[in-house]
């Protein structure tokens, strides 16, 4: 195991995550607070990713770990915790985006590109950057949450599939259709 520079305990393989996980399945807290300090920081950030609201993400991570806990015998350890903790969180978020009446925008996808210091690659990287954010926002939710998951979550069809339902192949032709639609968002990047 790994010190982190707040003193938290990190695991250092599988094998440790596993042990929480067993831990936790018998009944021990600390062990689960453990997993929680572990997981709560990437699985906030899917969940953001999803919903962008923060408040929102806060209260469903919260609920998600809530429901891990209650979940926790049903848990298969065959597979990895990571992939059925974001299951569960990834789901508890499209819920969340079902029960909105809109869609608010917290970013506005409409913002004009920032036409003041273009020679500067910093600046124009940060430009680029806001700009795919933007652009993802714009996914619808299904397409959203494949392609976050895939993307940065770096997750296979097959878990993505287990997330959002159907199967390994409607989630290729998600992904398919979300990077299209980044791909027609973002043209003036590509140029």
């Amino acid at each position: 195991m790994e010190i982190e520079s707040s003193g938290t305990l990190l695991p250092s393989d599988e094998a440790t995550l596993q042990q929480w996980v067993r831990l936790s399945r018998e009944g021990d807290e600390a062990a689960f607070g453990r997993l929680i300090g572990f997981f709560a920081p990437k699985l906030q950030a899917l969940i953001y990713r999803i919903l962008l609201d923060w408040d929102e993400t806060r209260d469903v991570a919260q609920e998600t770990f809530v429901r891990a806990y209650r979940a926790l015998p049903s848990y298969e350890p065959r597979g990895k915790f990571q992939s059925w903790l974001f299951q569960i969180g990834a789901r508890m978020a499209l819920d969340e985006l079902r029960k909105r009446k809109h869609r608010p925008e917290l970013i506005d996808p409409a913002a004009a590109p920032m036409e003041t210091g273009q020679d500067d690659p910093t600046v124009r990287r940060n430009e680029i950057s806001a700009a795919i954010e933007r652009a993802v926002a714009k996914l619808p939710p299904d397409l959203r949450t494949a392609f976050i998951l895939s993307e940065y979550e770096e997750q296979g069809h097959a878990d993505i599939a287990r997330v959002i339902g159907g199967s390994a192949k409607s989630v290729e032709m998600k992904l398919y259709r979300a990077r299209q639609a980044l791909r027609e968002e973002l043209i003036s990047y590509l140029e």
